[in-house]
């Protein structure tokens, strides 16, 4: 049925996610979210109907033993058990960053993807911000106010991440215009390069200007924050692997 393809997602788990990279998935999520007509989509409905067990939350009054299906709610059989209101977010391009963080990995999505729980996302296209968030002094801040897991992983939950200090651009000030310009260059040459070495061109030579281009962003980001050298010798020897 045709008209399934309205609610049948592309959809994303953490191991996706790759820094500077368009994610990339051969998975889908049944997005039945709350509200919704099962009626208009009636192969759907026969699917789901094979599941209705698992599906049906638990009433309220149920004195038995184990119950079989999901969580007390006012959700329907069939409904998403929670009602993602945000959920046109997923649709527009956007950040994309792992709860569970081992190394810097903010990725960029514009292919609508859906994600899972353990997926947070920023919903903008600002390949600047991409830039900044990626850059070593980012990691090296992140570093310092959360916590720290099993292996070196971050914990990086909303109220962490969203305590980045972003520079922003002054507007009159051409040389801080210059600045953000290189950067999102930067990014958009290291997002297609990524998207080459993905489709099986010389990798090593990907790797290279990656490289090349990922050292350049962090200069630019010392340069903005007015870090000294000291300072930056401290960045590199803590974000520096």
């Amino acid at each position: 049925d045709k008209k399934s393809a309205e609610i049948i997602k592309p959809f994303l788990a953490g191991r996706d996610l790759k820094r500077y990279q368009q994610p990339k998935s051969d998975r889908f999520v049944i997005f039945t979210r709350r509200g919704i007509d099962i009626k208009n989509y009636p192969a759907i409905e026969k699917h789901l109907s094979n599941f209705r067990t698992q599906l049906t939350p638990k009433p309220k009054n149920y004195k038995g033993d184990k119950w079989p299906g999901r969580k007390p709610g006012s959700y329907k059989w069939f409904e998403i058990q929670d009602s993602v209101d945000y959920f046109p977010e997923f649709e527009k391009p956007k950040i994309l960053y792992q709860e569970i963080m081992t190394y810097q990995s903010f990725a960029y999505d514009t292919s609508s993807y859906f994600v899972n729980n353990k997926i947070f996302l920023i919903p903008m296209q600002d390949l600047y911000f991409l830039g900044i968030l990626n850059a070593k002094t980012s990691w090296y801040f992140l570093r310092t106010i959360t916590s720290s897991l099993q292996g070196g992983a971050l914990a990086m939950q909303s109220p962490q991440v969203s305590q980045i200090p972003i520079y922003r651009i002054d507007e009159k000030k051409p040389a801080e215009i210059k600045i953000r310009n290189r950067i999102v260059e930067l990014v958009q040459k290291i997002l297609g390069l990524n998207a080459e070495n993905n489709a099986g061109h010389d990798k090593t030579l990907a790797g290279r200007e990656i490289a090349a281009a990922d050292r350049e962003i962090d200069k630019l980001v010392y340069q903005l924050y007015g870090l000294t050298e000291a300072e930056i010798k401290i960045v590199e020897s803590v974000s520096g692997n």
